[in-house]
């Protein structure tokens, strides 16, 4: 029989040192959205250490795959994001960033050394696995979609999925404890740019022109507007626009303007109502001005929903590994956006559950897409890795 969860808990805890180490080494190389060529080299010659009976690479331009061949036709899997952010990491400890510009600032290095420790332990416990256990070291999470890219190229299939578990670093948990959520996890994820045309001018002459800046500014605010007013204030719904361009020179009068934004949305009603506004509305309220709007919304990442029978088997060994305390239940969803759910919607029953990492005592309180956001690895990666190993044996029990 698999040791149980406390005898897998020691059993990463003893792999504490190689955690550490997969993990800096990573973060000290960090690599952007689909172009993980040393990092998925790096997968690769880890598992292949480790015994891992099938190493494939190139799954989704540049994602990793590893089988564990238990002993029964079942097949679960366990998935890790490997991509960093272009940021410049602010934090001063030896294994930093040695990559100007780029970082580890989601805790993706530290999610592919977790998964690398449960490939250990499961590697180890192969002969009294009831089934296969298929590692997804996944690229492209950042905005790439790379979830759906190694889904395209079948990762899914030979040997077929019966389920999937994720984990990530949260920044709101106390470290070393789980977090989960039953239903709605994660947000439908829109990408919208908002072109605004008007006619140059001199600044003088206003009045033979049409000021693109302050159209602009006339369909920010009506955007805002409606969002305060037009949707329902218990709704989880919001549209932020982080880029604005627009003008060649002081003096002369904008003729475009060009905001990049997203929009987060949970109750399907809400974004529908967001869409028809954006596309109809808002641009009769820019044409008012003597401008033209232009739109265009491209559907992102789909919503997060966590299945029940995997999230209770999370909930359940966390509880045996850790005690019932080390369980936070997440409230309420969140709006951020997370490709794993590409995997829910191909139809295989999925959850992500998260390992805390706030510790102010230490000092590990930056929130994720922080340039100063860090961990406490020795703590965290150990309880990452048990949870994943553990979570795999009882998915491959259901």
């Amino acid at each position: 029989m698999p040791p149980n969860t406390k005898d897998m808990l020691s059993k990463a805890q003893r792999l504490a040192p190689e955690l550490v180490k997969w993990r800096r080494h990573i973060h000290m190389n960090p690599e952007p959205s689909m172009q993980e060529h040393e990092t998925a080299a790096f997968v690769a010659e880890r598992l292949r250490e480790i015994g891992v009976d099938r190493v494939m690479t190139g799954i989704g331009d540049t994602g990793v795959v590893g089988l564990v061949r238990g002993r029964g036709r079942r097949t679960v899997a366990l998935r890790a994001d490997m991509d960093a952010l272009e940021m410049h990491e602010q934090n001063d400890v030896p294994y930093r960033s040695r990559r100007p510009g780029m970082m580890h600032a989601c805790g993706h290095d530290g999610h592919v050394a977790c998964l690398l420790g449960a490939a250990s332990m499961l590697q180890e416990m192969r002969s009294h696995l009831p089934g296969n256990v298929k590692l997804i070291f996944q690229p492209g999470e950042e905005g790439a979609g790379g979830a759906a890219r190694m889904i395209r190229d079948g990762v899914l299939e030979n040997p077929k999925v019966a389920a999937i578990a994720a984990l990530h670093v949260d920044t709101e948990t106390p470290s070393g404890k789980v977090a989960v959520r039953y239903g709605a996890d994660t947000a439908q994820v829109d990408d919208v740019t908002l072109t605004i045309l008007g006619k140059t001018t001199h600044v003088a002459r206003p009045d033979l022109g049409v000021d693109a800046i302050s159209a602009a500014c006339q369909a920010f605010n009506a955007i805002q507007q409606f969002i305060a007013r037009r949707t329902s204030p218990l709704d989880r719904r919001v549209v932020g626009f982080g880029t604005i361009h627009g003008g060649t020179r002081m003096n002369v009068v904008a003729d475009e303007v060009k905001l990049q934004g997203t929009i987060r949305t949970i109750e399907p009603e809400t974004r529908d109502a967001i869409l028809r506004f954006l596309k109809g509305d808002l641009k009769r309220t820019v044409k008012a001005t003597g401008a033209t709007a232009k739109v265009h919304i491209e559907e992102s990442y789909p919503p997060l929903m966590n299945d029940d029978r995997v999230v209770t088997a999370v909930a359940a060994v966390a509880s045996e590994m850790l005690g019932a305390d080390s369980i936070v239940e997440i409230p309420q969803p969140v709006l951020g956006g997370e490709d794993f759910s590409y995997f829910a919607r191909a139809g295989v029953p999925a959850a992500m559950f998260r390992i805390g990492t706030l510790d102010a005592k230490k000092g590990f309180t930056a929130a994720g897409h922080n340039s100063r956001f860090d961990f406490d690895d020795r703590r965290v990666l150990p309880v990452g890795a048990a949870m994943l190993a553990a979570v795999a044996v009882r998915l491959l029990a259901l």
